[in-house]
C-alpha cells in the first residue's frame, strides 16, 4: 500500500469534516511568465524527458545483476522482480530530482503559453516540444514494465489470449515468453480484440511493441482532442500533450489504461451531447478493457439532472460490462481476475485496514457523484486503489473523475510525473512518499484546527 494513498485519505478526510458546502474547490492560478521563461521551460521540458529515459536505460544495465535473457530482450527492462545493486538509492534520487524538474518545467509552460498575449511562437514551440516528446517516448530502448512483453503475447495469442495454450511461440518469441511468461490474462475483451489488431501490425517483437506505441500516442492524442471538443480549457489540453509521464507510461511503457480512459472521456462527451445510450455503450466498453473503469466511469452520468436515469444508466453499463466480459471471457478470465487478489490475506493489519479505506471511500466517491452530485477534489486519487496494487500508471485511473468533478484536473496533471516516480517500485522512494504523505496530514490537521475551508464544484468543464 503506496503512502501516497494516505495522502489522499488525509485531503478526503480533510473535505468531509468542512460540512458547509459542496466538496472541492482546488482552482490552481497560474502566474504570468515571460515568453523567455516558457521558451526555456519547453527546452528543459524535453531535456528532463530525454534523461529520465537516458537513466532508465543505464539502470536496466547497471543496477544490480540481471538474468541472461534481458540482454538478448527486444527492448532493455527494468524489473523489480530481480534484486537491485549498491548504486540504487543513486538511481532513485536522480529519477526523483529528474521528475521533480519536469513538474517545474511542465508548470512553467503551461503558465506561459496559456497566457492570453502568448507569442505565437511559444506555441509554436509547445507543438514542437510535444513532437519531440512523441518522438523521445516513441524510440525509448527501455521499458520499465514488462506488461508490453505480455502485450505482445496475448495479441498474438488473440481468441486463445484465456486459454494461453503452451507450445504456441516459436522463434524469438518463444525465446522471450520461455523467460518471462505471459501472466494471467486481467483484461477484458474490448482490449484483446484490439491488441491483436494493433500487434498484428508487427512483423517482429520489436515492430509489434512499435506498433503498441504507436497506438498510445493515437490514444494520447484522441485524448487532447476529445477534451478540447469537450470544452475543457486550454491548460488542461497542453498539461495532457506535454505530460512527461503520459507519455512514458502510455507510450513507451504502452499500457493500455489509457484505452479505457478514452472511452471515459469519450462518454463524457456522449453525455454532453445528449446521447446517453452512446455513452453506456462506452462506459462498458472502458470495463471490457480493465474491469475497474465501469466504476470510474460511471461517474460520467453525474451529468444527467435526473436521478433516476442517472442511476439506471450506470447500472445498464455495469451489467453490459460484466455480461460481456464474462460472455467472452469465460472462467478463465473470472479466475485471473480472483488471482490477482489471491495472497493478499498476508498484508499487515495497518495495511488491510488502509486498503479497505481507500476502496470504500473511491465507491462512496461514486456513490456521491451519481445520488447527490456531489464532488471531491481529492477523491480521484483513491480511484487507483481499486487495484489489488499501486502501480504508477494507475495514477492516471484520477483523471476520469476529475474530468467530471470539474476541480482538481488540472493541479492533478501538472504533479503526476513526480507522484508516478514516488510510487514506482522500480525506485527505493518509499520514505520519501511516506515524508510527504505524513506533511499532508499534518497540514491538513493544522487547517482543521484553524477551520479548514469551505467551497464549492460545479459540474462543469475545468
Amino acid at each position: 500500500m503506496s503512502p501516497l494513498f494516505l495522502a489522499a485519505l488525509a485531503l478526503v478526510a480533510w473535505e468531509i469534516a468542512v460540512r458547509k458546502g459542496p466538496l472541492g474547490g482546488l482552482k490552481l492560478r497560474l502566474p504570468r511568465l515571460p515568453p523567455a521563461v516558457c521558451g526555456l521551460a519547453l527546452l528543459v521540458l524535453v531535456a528532463a524527458f530525454a534523461a529520465q529515459i537516458g537513466l532508465c536505460d543505464v539502470q536496466a544495465s547497471q543496477d544490480g545483476v540481471r538474468p541472461a535473457w534481458l540482454a538478448a530482450a527486444p527492448y532493455h527492462l527494468v524489473d523489480d522482480a530481480y534484486p537491485f545493486g549498491s548504486n540504487h538509492l543513486i538511481f532513485s534520487a536522480l529519477a526523483l530530482a529528474l521528475a521533480l524538474v519536469q513538474t517545474a518545467a511542465l508548470f512553467a509552460v503551461v503558465a506561459g503559453v496559456t497566457q492570453v498575449d502568448a507569442p505565437r511562437l511559444v506555441r509554436a514551440g509547445a507543438c514542437v516540444a510535444a513532437v519531440a516528446l512523441g518522438i523521445l517516448a516513441l524510440a525509448s530502448p527501455v521499458v520499465t514494465s514488462g506488461d508490453v512483453f505480455g502485450y505482445v503475447g496475448i495479441g498474438m495469442l488473440k481468441a486463445q489470449a484465456y486459454a494461453r495454450p503452451s507450445g504456441f511461440f516459436h522463434g524469438e518469441f518463444a525465446r522471450v515468453f520461455a523467460s518471462y511468461p505471459i501472466r494471467p490474462v486481467v483484461y477484458g475483451p474490448v482490449w484483446i480484440a484490439i491488441n491483436a489488431t494493433v500487434v498484428g501490425f508487427g512483423a517482429s517483437f520489436a515492430g509489434k511493441i512499435l506498433a503498441l506505441r504507436l497506438f498510445g500516442t493515437a490514444l494520447l492524442l484522441t485524448f487532447v482532442a476529445l477534451l478540447r471538443v469537450a470544452g475543457f480549457r486550454s491548460a488542461v489540453l497542453w498539461a495532457v500533450a506535454l505530460n512527461p509521464m503520459l507519455w512514458f507510461q502510455f507510450v513507451s511503457n504502452a499500457h493500455n489504461d489509457l484505452l479505457a480512459i478514452v472511452l471515459v472521456a469519450a462518454a463524457l462527451l456522449a453525455v454532453r451531447r445528449r446521447l446517453p445510450w452512446l455513452a453506456i455503450a462506452l462506459v462498458a466498453a472502458a470495463g471490457a478493457v480493465k474491469l475497474p473503469f465501469v466504476i470510474l466511469g460511471i461517474v460520467v452520468f453525474a451529468e444527467i439532472g435526473d436521478r433516476r436515469r442517472r442511476v439506471v444508466y450506470a447500472s445498464i453499463a455495469i451489467a453490459l460490462a460484466l455480461a460481456g466480459s464474462y460472455i467472452f471471457g469465460g472462467t478463465a478470465y473470472v479466475d485471473a481476475i480472483l488471482s490477482t487478489g489471491r495472497g493478499r490475506a498476508t498484508w499487515p493489519l495497518d495495511v488491510s485496514i488502509t486498503k479497505a479505506a481507500v476502496v470504500v471511500l473511491a465507491l462512496g466517491a461514486t456513490g456521491a457523484a451519481l445520488w447527490f452530485r456531489r464532488f471531491s477534489a481529492f477523491a480521484g486519487w483513491l480511484y487507483p486503489g481499486l487495484g489489488p496494487l499501486l502501480f504508477p500508471w494507475y495514477l492516471a485511473w484520477a483523471i476520469p473523475y476529475a474530468c467530471v468533478a470539474g476541480t482538481g484536473l488540472l493541479e492533478m496533471l501538472l504533479v503526476l510525473p513526480v507522484a508516478a516516480t514516488l510510487a514506482d517500485t522500480i525506485y527505493a522512494l518509499d520514505l520519501v512518499a511516506l515524508a510527504a504523505a505524513l506533511l499532508t496530514a499534518v497540514l491538513v490537521c493544522g487547517r482543521l484546527r484553524r477551520g479548514g475551508f469551505a467551497a464549492k464544484a460545479a459540474i462543469a468543464p475545468p
